[in-house]
């Protein structure tokens, strides 16, 4: 069952119901609650209940409709339906492969917490605390990207998730650049969204997420210098590399090796 629900305010450290066991007796069941403000989604698979962050720490991608499969030494994982990043359900490591195809981990991205079953129950104890109280009205707030967060997930886990379908994918930012010619066509995110990903543009759950994610994206790992401020317009392509041997014009540098961020 894929669903919404909301629990009360709690303090730090306590358990939470979250569910009925029913709710996710099925293999591959999930339902997306919320604990002391934070948005959570738990879902079962191979007989064990999951629970970990809504909100992909990546770009923002809501991962309560993630394909969920067993790896090879780390189990279950959930994979981002907007740029097939793969997470560990139970530890909440990036999984990667290296030149060779060995399957690495990048540690503290998903924040993952405690679950368990009794007296026909789902509860949940959070392993990051509930949402912090809002500072002053004079006090200026820090943007995303100027906050140090102890796990990457935690810019967004007060946030409403982007609207997540099931049968409905959006289609990926590569495909509609690749269709472009290698420009995104006027529009294709909508207004006032330019360079965002579709799941991010549209009215209702999910705006503010996208703002946060224009706003935090500078490199590799969904981090871009041009994209840090609203209204960003994609990057100027870099000038063609000289062929060798081939003059460069006066004043003329070549540029930079893509870096991997």
């Amino acid at each position: 069952m894929d669903s919404d629900a909301a629990v009360g305010p709690s303090r730090s450290g306590e358990w939470h119901v979250v569910a009925k066991s029913d709710q996710l007796a099925r293999e591959n069941a999930r339902v997306q609650v919320t604990a002391d403000g934070r948005y959570l989604v738990v879902a079962r698979s191979g007989g064990r209940l999951y629970a970990f962050d809504a909100t992909c720490y990546h770009m923002g991608a809501p991962l309560l409709h993630g394909d969920i499969e067993d790896v090879d030494g780390h189990g279950a994982c959930i994979t981002c339906p907007w740029h097939h990043y793969q997470i560990s359900m139970s530890t909440g490591e990036r999984l990667y492969q290296d030149m060779s195809r060995k399957t690495c981990t990048l540690p503290k991205k998903q924040r993952v917490h405690e679950v368990m079953e009794a007296d026909g129950e789902v509860r949940v104890r959070l392993s990051g605390g509930g949402k912090p109280p809002s500072p002053p009205p004079d006090v200026i707030r820090p943007k995303p990207h100027e906050v140090d967060y102890e796990w990457e997930s935690d810019r967004y886990a007060f946030k409403p998730p982007p609207p997540s379908q099931a049968s409905q994918k959006a289609p990926r930012s590569g495909k509609v650049f690749n269709r472009g010619g290698g420009r995104f066509p006027p529009g294709a995110f909508g207004r006032g969204s330019a360079g965002l990903h579709p799941g991010l543009v549209g009215a209702g759950v999910g705006r503010e997420v996208g703002r946060m994610v224009a706003d935090s994206m500078r490199g590799g790992d969904g981090k871009a210098p041009w994209a840090m401020s609203r209204g960003f317009a994609q990057p100027p392509p870099k000038a063609k590399p000289a062929l060798a041997g081939e003059a460069l014009a006066e004043g003329e540098e070549l540029p930079d090796a893509p870096g991997d961020g």
